[in-house]
């Protein structure tokens, strides 16, 4: 998979951002676009089976956290936008790690 250079990949895979960066690099991997907060993962040609690559790729970011790629996986077909799927996320993974996402 090719890095992407958003600003929610330059800070790693580690640390706040680091689901950011993972799911947006899932996501240009899948979609062929890079995301923004407000992009739609049905404008963006998502289909449930990209929600599911998406999301198993982006889970491996934090492999401690138990269904993650099920939430991740949810949110996308729900929320559908960046910005929602990412927050969804963090918010799992703070719950799961204690309140420090």
């Amino acid at each position: 998979m090719a890095d992407v250079d958003t600003s929610a990949t330059r800070g790693g895979m580690r640390g706040p951002d680091g689901l950011a960066a993972a799911l947006a690099q899932a996501w240009h991997g899948v979609l062929g676009s890079l995301p923004e907060e407000d992009s739609d993962f049905y404008e963006a040609g998502g289909t449930s089976i990209d929600a599911a690559r998406i999301a198993s790729q982006t889970a491996e970011c934090a492999p401690d956290v138990e269904d993650l790629d099920v939430t991740l996986m949810t949110a996308l077909l729900d929320e559908a936008r960046f910005g929602d799927v990412r927050r969804l996320g963090l918010e799992t993974i703070g719950h799961t790690r204690g309140g420090v996402a």
